[in-house]
């Protein structure tokens, strides 16, 4: 230690060392020498002859070969010491996300692993921000960065005044949390609120700010050595149910709602080839006219044929495929399947698609309408859009400037479920539209109560007011189309004309309701 105080250097040290080292053979022998009588001085002694001379030089020729040997040895030092420090990198950035810094997902697993073998209690929460896809969109990939940048070090920060906590960057906008310790359901559950309170908090980017919301799915393990992949699985499935609540929202894994949104899951993934598979279809229901009875069109109806679980209808499996991102890819579908079947029906009978409002709001949407006109040969005034209220809220402007692009491609555009909004009566006054078709729950109560014979009667005042050509209204009875057609209902349309038919029967019913004896009635 006093040594490395006199001389720091390692060559410094090793030169010492060798000096003193080579010193002590000549050193023994000028003293041997001394000894039997010599007289002279060690440099007399040294230059008497060349053995004598190259035993002095001992120290100096010792000292360079330590120099050379402390050389390469720093060298090897420092090449070792670059070697561990690239290892720690290589590591650390295997083990943490490039971009926040946080621990990524190898570490989660390793944390995983650890834990099994340490056997400690231990919970997961699982995070998913909302919105974050909204601020990639509509603000780039950079202000999108920069989000989870600030949302990582939030999450740092609350893992640093935690010894029980660690916080992991999965990949995307999702991340993880390790609670090791067995801590209260109150415990967690604060946890969860705390976490997202924090995540909430607005984030101010280079030029604006932004405000997001998290989903927070939390399950405790059951045992210390349980799989990481099933505590995984059942925070998911709570993470899973916590995306289904509007808000930011806090689920545990609960048995009844992980089996629901199980069951949703499964339809996700199995919707995700059911068009590549041929598993999608349509039926076709009629809509006819409330005078005299003649088939006006075919609305179509998407049905999907499951392999294990039958036929499935639009309403229970569109909003999973919104959740995956298949809306525009079905509505394509059924608009090309729609428009081919339809251009082989005898005479005039037009086909009625309802298509959603991404596919509306894509500019691209009419290029594609016109191909698949193109297509199938369909002329364009057989075809009827439908859209629902919801394209509202893409602004009037927008919504009356793709509505002039419909029309002059000489395509016929209605609104369905009509009514549902009193934003939307304001609103659909501004609108080109072709037709209203109401809401069924509105019809309902037609024969219920004068209310809704009232409420029928500004219906159609309404239509009229802002001349829309037709009102198309879901029939019951006898009774329910003599009383809209009074009131000026153009068209009706239910099981009571027919069920929904399969695309191969179309033709055929469509030729026998022609026939000279048609009624209403199917």
């Amino acid at each position: 230690m006093m040594l490395n105080s006199f001389l720091p250097k390692i060559e410094q040290r090793y030169v010492f060392v060798g000096s003193a080292v080579g010193a002590v053979l000549p050193a023994s022998f000028f003293f041997i020498a001394r000894y039997a009588g010599y007289s002279g001085s060690f440099l007399t002694w040294a230059f008497e002859n060349p053995s004598q001379f190259t035993l002095a030089a001992m120290p100096a020729w010792m000292g360079l070969v330590a120099l050379q040997f402390a050389r390469n040895r720093r060298r090897q030092m420092e090449a070792d010491d670059a070697r561990r420090q690239q290892e720690q990198r290589l590591l650390h950035d295997a083990l943490h996300d490039h971009l926040t810094g946080m621990k990524n997902r190898a570490a989660f697993h390793t944390a995983a692993r650890r834990i099994a073998v340490e056997s400690q209690n231990y919970a997961l929460l699982l995070l998913d921000l909302d919105k974050f896809k909204l601020v990639n969109d509509t603000k780039g990939h950079q202000a999108g960065d920069q989000l989870l940048i600030e949302i990582a070090t939030r999450l740092k920060a609350l893992e640093a005044s935690h010894d029980n906590i660690s916080a992991y960057r999965l990949g995307g906008d999702e991340f993880a949390v390790f609670v090791h310790a067995s801590v209260s359901h109150d415990h967690l559950s604060g946890l969860g609120e705390a976490i997202a309170d924090l995540v909430c908090e607005p984030v101010k980017l280079d030029d604006s700010t932004v405000d997001v919301g998290v989903s927070i799915g939390i399950a405790e393990a059951l045992r210390p050595t349980e799989p990481i992949k099933d505590v995984m699985q059942r925070a998911d499935l709570a993470l899973y149910s916590a995306k289904d609540r509007p808000g930011s929202s806090v689920m545990f894994y609960d048995k009844v709602l992980a089996e629901a949104s199980l069951s949703r899951l499964e339809m996700e993934r199995d919707l995700v080839s059911a068009i590549a598979q041929g598993e999608l279809m349509l039926e076709f229901q009629p809509i006819l006219s409330s005078g005299d009875g003649h088939i006006v069109a075919m609305e179509a109806l998407l049905r999907w044929l499951h392999p294990q679980k039958g036929l499935i209808s639009a309403e229970r499996f569109l909003p999973a495929a919104e959740r995956c991102g298949l809306t525009r890819k079905i509505d394509a579908w059924v608009l090309n399947a729609a428009c081919m079947d339809a251009a082989g029906w005898p005479g005039q009978v037009a086909v009625s698609v309802a298509i959603s409002k991404a596919e509306f709001e894509d500019d691209n949407f009419p290029a594609r309408l016109v191909r698949c006109l193109d297509r199938s040969g369909l002329p364009p005034q057989r075809l009827t859009i439908e859209l629902s209220e919801s394209v509202i809220s893409l602004g009037m402007e927008r919504v009356r400037e793709r509505l002039e692009q419909l029309h002059a491609l000489g395509v016929r555009v209605t609104l369905h479920d009509f009514g549902l909004s009193l934003h939307a009566l304001h609103q659909v006054i501004k609108m080109d539209v072709d037709g209203l078709r109401l809401e069924r729950s509105l019809t309902q109560s037609v024969l219920t109560s004068t209310e809704g014979a009232g409420l029928m009667d500004a219906m159609m005042q309404f239509g009229a007011a802002i001349k829309v050509a037709n009102a198309n209204i879901p029939e019951s009875n006898d009774n329910t189309i003599d009383f809209v057609r009074h009131r000026g209902a153009t068209q009706v349309q239910g099981y009571l004309s027919s069920t929904p038919l399969a695309a191969s029967a179309v033709s055929e019913f469509i030729a026998n309701r022609a026939g000279p004896d048609t009624a209403r009635r199917a």
